[in-house]
């Protein structure tokens, strides 16, 4: 009885971290969607200005273009957690029981190595800018900036996919283990 008590109390748990991190990807994509407006508010304010009152804002394109970059990369650890970034999915949508894991362990392994990589180049590239002090033209904002931005979203996809590397190598076991079990 005690197991079956600890066992419903650790679904709970989960439960309600699955539920608590779904809020929070409610809330991040809803804050990215008002980045984006502010991003079209700004294009109609510098666009009207300069066309009708021969006025540009200064910095508005660089600053569109930095809030796009922090968009893009936070979008990208969204859509890895949600698993709805770009894959060929065709096999795992067949693939029931542990193939499916085995292919979604496949996958996550692949997307860990790639955003460790990406995010090794990126730290290395905004360390090269941060020591030759490297500014925007327009802003004079550090490029180190935008540039830790696209570090901050590889290292957010490498998290996301460790995680999910760890769930799914457990989902694989726990199925194995039940299938085991069954025979």
């Amino acid at each position: 009885m005690a197991r079956s008590a600890d066992h419903a109390s650790t679904i709970e748990g989960r439960e309600a971290i699955a539920g608590a991190a779904a809020r929070i990807g409610s809330a991040a994509e809803w804050l990215l969607g008002v980045l984006l407006i502010v991003v079209v508010a700004i294009n109609v304010v510098n666009a009207s200005g300069r066309y009708l009152f021969s006025y540009s804002v200064v910095g508005a394109d660089e600053l569109m273009v930095y809030t796009i970059i922090l968009v893009v990369m936070a979008g990208a650890v969204l859509a890895l957690a949600r698993r709805d970034h770009i894959n060929v999915n065709l096999v795992p949508s067949y693939a029931r029981g542990r193939w499916r894991h085995a292919l979604h362990v496949i996958n996550d392994l692949a997307a860990l190595a790639a955003t460790v990589y990406a995010a090794n180049a990126s730290w290395l590239y905004v360390e090269r800018i941060a020591r030759l002090d490297t500014r925007s033209m327009a802003l004079g904002l550090p490029m180190t900036i935008p540039h830790s931005a696209v570090l901050a979203g590889f290292v957010g996809m490498a998290l996301v996919a460790a995680v999910l590397l760890a769930r799914d190598t457990h989902a694989f076991a726990v199925n194995a283990q039940a299938s085991g079990a069954a025979s």
